[in-house]
This record gives C-alpha cells, structure tokens and sequence, in this order.
C-alpha cells in the first residue's frame, strides 16, 4: 500500500517541478547601464515595469533574448543590424511584463533618414550561396528568412514610421534627430504605436 501511494506521489511533485520552469517569462540579457532618459516614452501599457537600460555594440553579434531558458537569439544578420545600421553602440531601456519584453533602443545615425535604413535593410535579404552543396539541399530546406519582414509604414504626428514583424512580435523604427530608434514588444501593434507617437519628440 506504501508503494502504491508513492509512486502518484513522485509523479505529481516532479508535474509540479516542471510546470513553472516550462511558463518562465522571457529574459532580457545584456550589459546594464542606468536607463537613458530620452527612451523613456511618456507612455507604456499597463503590466510592465521598468526593467533598466542597456548597452549593446553595434558591430558584434549578441545575445538578447532568452526564452526563459539559455537559448540565445541574435539581433544581427547578414552584416546588417536592424537596430544599428552604421555599426554604432546601441543603447536601450526593456520592460518586463509577465508575458512579454518591451525593448526601446536607438543607435547614432547622423544624416540618416527612414527611406535610407529601409534600402539598405531590404537589400540585405539573405541570398543564397553559390556552392554545389547548398544547391543540392535547397529542395528540402528552405533558406533561413530575416530576422523580421517589413510589413508596412505609417504617418504619426508627421512623422514615417516602418513597421516590421519578428521573433517577439512588432517593430516598429523611425529617425529622430540624428538617431535611429526601435521600439519592440510582444504587445498589440497599436499598443505599440502609442509609445512611438510618445517618443517623436526630438
């Protein structure tokens, strides 16, 4: 009777065990500075709290994102960053929700405008490599797409915006002043937008 009570037992504390490492919240992973405060957009949506700022160099690839567990995902493809196309440091400011990040960042982009970062990313599509054996492999495997696709642009208070979809979900991109700025999140595309309108101020 003892060894029928403890195996249930053994199965259910090991369920419990596993239950809450499989619902871990993303993980934002990189070098702490102290939040720059013209990231900090007037508005955010309800259930995230600040969660610091951060560092990044522009011209390595790095570790951001991790599904909670340590599988790192990585921001630059092809030579070319989304976030930092001229290979500038990238500074940012993430929010923690329960569900989701929300990652703020700009990089120095003197003399750049929308329509420059939009030609060069989309030229940045990845090509296929000339070699025999890749040629051979490509019927059954497809080539590895860009990090994020660019789904359409937008007008807010005068100002164009890019919308793009990626790994955790929106992003959108915009020029103020002589600095690209990213906003990414999880959160609804309007959501998402809202904290672009509060950040346009140059």
């Amino acid at each position: 009777m003892y060894t029928k009570h403890k195996f249930p037992l053994f199965l259910l504390m090991l369920l419990v065990g596993i239950l809450p490492a499989c619902s871990q919240p993303q993980k934002f992973v990189a070098p702490e500075i102290g939040p720059p405060a013209d990231l900090i957009p007037d508005y955010v949506p309800g259930g995230v709290t600040l969660g610091g700022g951060y560092q990044l160099s522009g011209k390595d690839i790095f570790r951001a994102i991790s599904g909670g567990e340590d599988v790192p995902q990585f921001a630059r493809m092809n030579d070319f960053n989304l976030k930092s196309p001229k290979g500038n440091d990238i500074q940012g400011v993430y929010y923690q929700g329960k569900d989701h990040l929300i990652l703020i960042s700009k990089s120095y982009y003197p003399e750049g405008t929308l329509e420059l970062w939009r030609t060069a990313y989309e030229a940045s599509s990845p090509k296929p490599c000339e070699c025999e054996c890749v040629k051979l492999r490509l019927n059954t495997i497809p080539f590895p797409p860009r990090i994020a696709e660019f789904q359409e642009e937008r007008t807010i208070d005068g100002r164009r915006v890019a919308i793009l979809k990626g790994p955790l979900g929106w992003i959108t991109v915009f020029v103020r002043g002589d600095y690209l700025l990213t906003v990414e999140s999880g959160i609804s595309l309007e959501e998402n937008l809202k904290i672009v309108a509060s950040l346009l101020e140059d």
